[in-house]
């Protein structure tokens, strides 16, 4: 399914849904505020409903996404492709009060400092678990939108919009990590050969997508193919059953 607003379609991809969201939550507006920061494109007004169906992945011309680099000062080729580092500073709309030509002021991602002796370590932020342990021969969780708590995350993950944690489960993948350890996961950082990630996969007939641990090896457009360490051996899934691929930066005792 394609949104009409404007020529030249960009199809549908949930990874270019990711990055714009990621854009929007980085500059900390609502979806309302992100319509009205980007005002008019191609003689539309971009409405809340548009940037609402450009994150559920249903298209966006680029027109649109041309005009989010600008106002927000990202790549172009990294928010429709994804190619290159993801952007450490994103635009922010002016706050209001200021006056017409101010420059808007930038929301940047700091650098985290060491602790010193005598000092309580710093750069630590909440976010949520995921997934209910379910186990199996494989090991896996079910992605649900249960609340299931909090955790402290790294530093790294101290300003990373959706990043979250699971609990490892079973000992598939035991040369890396036990059962019942923290695997932290940045939903948007790239994926690249050999890193550890958590695979959802769409199970169908209704049922919550199940989240496998693995090691990513390849995807293309046939098949995701993943690495299990303990036996070790080769598992693909269908490409069309991947709901995502997030790489998991660290993980550890709870």
């Amino acid at each position: 399914m394609k949104v009409l607003n404007g020529s030249s379609m960009v199809p549908a991809m949930g990874n270019l849904a990711n990055r714009i969201k990621f854009v929007r939550k980085r500059a900390r507006l609502s979806q309302e505020r992100f319509a009205e920061t980007l005002g008019t494109v191609d003689g539309v007004k971009v409405s809340r409903g548009a940037v609402g169906n450009w994150e559920l992945g249903k298209g966006i011309s680029r027109a649109n996404l041309a005009a989010i680099a600008d106002k927000f000062a990202v790549p172009l080729d990294w928010l429709e492709f994804g190619r290159g580092e993801i952007p450490e500073t994103v635009n922010s709309p002016a706050e209001p009060g200021l006056t017409a030509g101010e420059k808007p002021y930038n929301v940047t991602v700091q650098p985290q400092q060491n602790a010193r002796i005598g000092e309580a370590a710093r750069g630590f932020a909440r976010i949520p678990i995921r997934g209910v342990a379910m186990g199996g021969k494989d090991g896996y969780v079910i992605l649900g939108e249960q609340y299931l708590g909090e955790v402290l995350a790294p530093p790294a993950l101290a300003d990373v919009p959706d990043a979250y944690a699971v609990y490892m489960v079973g000992d598939s993948m035991l040369e890396r990590y036990r059962h019942g350890e923290v695997c932290f996961v940045h939903p948007y950082a790239p994926v690249r050969r050999d890193d550890d990630c958590v695979i959802q996969i769409s199970m169908g007939d209704g049922e919550p997508p199940h989240g496998f641990v693995k090691r990513f090896i390849s995807m293309d457009g046939k098949q995701l193919k993943v690495l299990q360490l303990n036996p070790r051996k080769v598992l693909t899934w269908p490409r069309s059953k991947v709901i995502a691929v997030h790489r998991i930066i660290m993980g550890g005792p709870a």
